[in-house]
């Protein structure tokens, strides 16, 4: 039970942590993208400008080298150099081509780079062709700035880009796998410190409703003994049955008591054993008691050869509570169906029966000690509310699981080991 609930915080701590960490990870990696991106666009956009203002920028001379196809009569129309300080621009990749009104190339500007001025011509018409004024194309960001006279349109190289991208990604995720790493040892921690307190707590309860058992064993003997002494002195009488039947009511107490104390400890021996058999060899005592209340027992569905480790005694006595509940609690002339098979390496026991539609938010409570759904039963002999509750301890125990299904009047309790 606390295994699961450690799991279950440790699963929602890295949950809404993983969540925390996406979220601020994803925040940091887009404002960093577009802060990155707006910065080459800023780029290309001064180199435009200061075209259009003072000519090239990044030429020692007035007039940009033209490609070998390039019309010579046509640098007239070139602005001269500009002025001023543009190291950063020099620093970066920047490529361009000015076309004509006729889309003829003018010239070109490939700061010296080792590129062939007819790539970034071929390049240049693409982008006209496309319409598009500002974009990306085979790795570089562009951008077309037209005027009366030409046309201009400046590349930039993504290489460093992407290389500060790729950068931060590989960072981010190891930033990210070493704090989730971290995250996790701590939700271990803080778990355990959770959980430590409240199985203490389990432990002393357990520990006490054994104790208790053991101590009440002896006084309801003793009461039972002098019953029997007074009965021979004075005779049967109405108190003194008072005193049997309330005696007798406080052994069966003790009795599920002690059961349940035993069914709690997870050092019962277990072994492997045929379940099926086990099955059959428990219904079959209550079928006399079914037969006195008009019910019947049916077991058919009951598969042959489903094996399970666990404790002989455990499973038995979870059988018959499971199948005593379902007599106790069907409809006269009803009809109690067992059911067992294996389904994916597990046994599946189920108990169904005929009865009282048991409301959904009770449908967990019901397996909680001392719990009774109907408090007029509570002076029935025997219906302390414990028989669920033993029957999901040994349960547990064998590290299964059991749920109880209630539609249309019909109960099934279900058991899977």
């Amino acid at each position: 039970m606390f295994k699961k609930s450690r799991i279950k915080i440790v699963v929602s701590i890295m949950a809404i942590m993983t969540l925390l960490l996406a979220g601020t990870v994803g925040v940091i990696f887009v404002s960093s993208y577009s802060e990155m991106s707006e910065r080459n666009l800023h780029m290309l956009e001064r180199y435009a400008r200061i075209y259009s203002e003072h000519g090239n920028p990044e030429q020692e001379n007035n007039n940009p080298t033209p490609p070998e196809n390039a019309d010579g009569d046509n640098r007239e129309n070139i602005p001269p150099k500009p002025q001023g300080d543009n190291e950063d621009l020099e620093r970066e990749r920047l490529y361009s081509v000015t076309f004509s009104s006729n889309k003829s190339v003018k010239s070109t500007d490939i700061n010296n780079d080792n590129i062939e001025p007819k790539v970034i011509v071929n390049l240049g018409e693409a982008v006209l062709n496309s319409g598009e004024e500002k974009g990306t194309i085979e790795g570089y960001n562009y951008l077309v700035d037209k005027t009366d006279k030409y046309t201009l349109v400046v590349f930039l190289d993504r290489s460093e880009f992407n290389r500060n991208i790729d950068t931060l990604i590989k960072y981010t995720v190891i930033y990210g796998v070493i704090s989730l790493l971290v995250i996790f040892v701590l939700a271990l921690i803080l778990s355990k410190l959770i959980i430590k307190p409240l199985e203490q707590n389990d432990k002393k309860q357990r520990q006490f409703v054994s104790d208790a058992g053991h101590e009440l064993k002896t006084p309801v003997s003793v009461i039972s003994t002098n019953a029997d002494v007074l009965e021979d002195e004075i005779g049967e009488n109405k108190w003194l049955s008072n005193i049997r039947y309330e005696n007798e009511r406080m052994s069966s107490l003790i009795k599920q008591l002690m059961q349940l104390a035993k069914s709690e400890k997870d050092d019962n021996q277990k072994e492997q054993l045929d379940f099926s058999k086990l099955v059959i060899g428990e219904i079959l005592p209550f079928e006399s008691v079914a037969y006195d209340k008009g019910i019947i027992i049916n077991y058919d569905e009951v598969e042959s050869g489903v094996t399970v480790k666990g404790n002989r005694a455990s499973l038995g006595q979870l059988v018959s509570i499971l199948v005593d509940n379902a007599i106790e609690h069907s409809t006269d002339s009803a009809e109690v169906v067992v059911k067992l098979s294996n389904i994916r390496g597990k046994a599946q026991l189920s108990v169904s029966n005929k009865g009282e539609d048991i409301p959904e938010e009770k449908r967990e409570l019901i397996f909680e000690r001392f719990y009774r759904i109907d408090e007029s039963r509570a002076e029935k002999k025997d219906h302390y509310g414990l028989g669920l509750a033993i029957a999901k301890s040994i349960t547990e125990s064998h590290g299964g699981e059991i749920s109880v299904k209630s539609e249309n009047g019909l109960i099934t309790f279900t058991v899977k080991i």
